[in-house]
């Protein structure tokens, strides 16, 4: 008579569950948060050193792994370098939805799915739960200068310590026939922030005012961090105050304010507009004073129903470019230029009551709160980065958005594991007609590739 086979009990069952299961899974996250990050590069601003399309390991412990359920991070071996190849936190989007660190907590990072956050205080008919699917984003450069270095830019080339940089790591490359005053070929010099330094409010221009701010953000992720802007007139409040001719110039930057422009003056987009072009018309102040207290722009409307239908709110966010405010500042500046150059017109000329009405001085009061304090300078904490692609007129980088701190540095980008070429997209992973492309595709010679060593 045949026997059948023993039923295997509970307890051989869970421990082989756990040996074959539950060890493998901690030991992968332990490492994923501990040890390695995996960063794919999305864009060509690092060519030709890396290439989009390729897969990357970072190592978090070489410059500090972070502590679970904190802000803090343990102590790295090392400090990121000139020439240094980092994977760090993009200091342009919030790292709490709404910037709001007290109504929301971080529940996890659920990788290429991205964030979960849970929102204490949501408003009628939306759920808990928030979906932060595209961010904060992880961005890679490399660091081009440290604290205590003395950086500008040029023509589009790097002055480090009152030194031009002729030549790029690796296998950078410049590419523009054409140089221009947007902030790729022309920053003034500044030194990079050291621990200790005070940065004062008022004595900032207003470009390097929005790097304070985000230099702010960064060093305090629990607080909250808000830039108030106030235009005076002869010293009294006019927040309503209308420009009739605010001018700016047309570049890759300024697309914001381009489309606020072309959407406040429809005779404008009957102009043919080339980049380095001038542009006119006619913008509030108060346009400025809304996106320098948002800081981040949200992209979804968070009292859309359709939004709110399904068990998690989705949400995403661009950020507002500081050189927008150096426009304002620019404009300003030409305002109090017409007044006092009215103060010479002849009282009978045809032109003096407009001269008249033009006898006013204007100038930006700016408040920066650090949570429900004001402050009128900043101490900085910890080091500070200034981070370049070596694709120089293809990378938004820290000449838009100013130094990365210590903090929001992730991982020391270390070898190429994959890579696979697609510019032309002709493969889809959604295509099974395309998969017998994958073969060619892969970029076999890349594989391997130790980033220190790609030069």
């Amino acid at each position: 008579m045949e026997q059948t086979p023993p039923k295997k009990s509970m307890k051989k069952f869970l421990k082989s569950f756990t040996r074959e299961i539950i060890v493998p899974v901690l030991l992968a996250l332990i490492v994923i948060q501990y040890v390695i990050q995996a960063f794919q590069i999305p864009s060509g601003s690092m060519e030709d050193s890396l290439k989009t399309g390729d897969f990357l390991l970072g190592l978090k412990f070489t410059y500090g792994s972070p502590i679970p359920f904190s802000s803090q991070k343990f102590p790295g071996y090392a400090d990121p370098e000139r020439g240094d190849v980092v994977i760090f936190r993009y200091p342009g989007e919030p790292e709490y939805p709404d910037n709001n660190p007290k109504r929301y907590t971080h529940l996890f990072n659920a990788l290429m799915f991205g964030n979960y956050y849970w929102d204490h205080s949501p408003e009628n008919g939306q759920p808990h739960l928030v979906h932060y699917a595209d961010g904060p984003k992880d961005y890679i450069k490399r660091c081009v200068a440290v604290s205590g270095d003395t950086v500008a830019v040029h023509g589009g080339k790097l002055y480090l310590n009152g030194v031009r940089q002729d030549s790029l790591p690796a296998f950078g490359k410049w590419t523009a026939s054409v140089r221009t005053f947007s902030p790729r070929d022309e920053v003034e010099q500044f030194v990079v922030p050291s621990p200790g330094d005070t940065l004062y409010v008022d004595s900032l221009p207003m470009i390097k005012l929005w790097w304070l701010r985000s230099l702010v953000v960064q060093e305090n992720p629990d607080s909250s961090v808000r830039l108030e802007l106030s235009l005076l007139r002869d010293g009294r409040e006019n927040n309503n105050y209308v420009f009739t001719d605010f001018r700016f110039p047309v570049e890759n930057d300024r697309g914001l304010l381009l489309n606020a422009m072309l959407s406040r003056n429809q005779a404008v987009i009957q102009q043919r507009l080339t980049l380095g072009d001038t542009l006119s018309g006619s913008m509030p102040f108060s346009y400025f004073r809304e996106l320098a207290k948002i800081g981040f722009l949200p992209m979804l409307d968070p009292h859309d129903p359709n939004l709110n239908s399904g068990f998690s709110r989705p949400v995403s966010y661009t950020s507002f470019e500081g050189s927008l405010l150096q426009d304002l500042e620019g404009n300003v500046k030409r305002l109090n230029m017409v007044a006092s150059s009215a103060q010479d017109v002849p009282a009978d000329s045809t032109d003096s009551l407009a001269a008249a009405t033009e006898k006013n001085h204007f100038e930006i009061q700016r408040n920066l709160y650090l949570g429900s304090e004001k402050i009128d300078r900043y101490v900085v904490k910890s080091s500070q980065y200034f981070m370049m692609g070596d694709n120089r007129d293809n990378s938004a980088d820290s000449r838009y958005w100013g130094v990365v701190a210590q903090r929001n540095i992730r991982a020391k980008a270390f070898v190429i594991y994959f890579s696979f070429e697609n510019d032309d997209q002709k493969f889809s992973l959604g295509n099974p007609f395309t998969w017998w492309r994958i073969p060619f595709r892969i970029r076999y010679t890349r594989i391997g590739k130790i980033i220190d060593f790609i030069e």
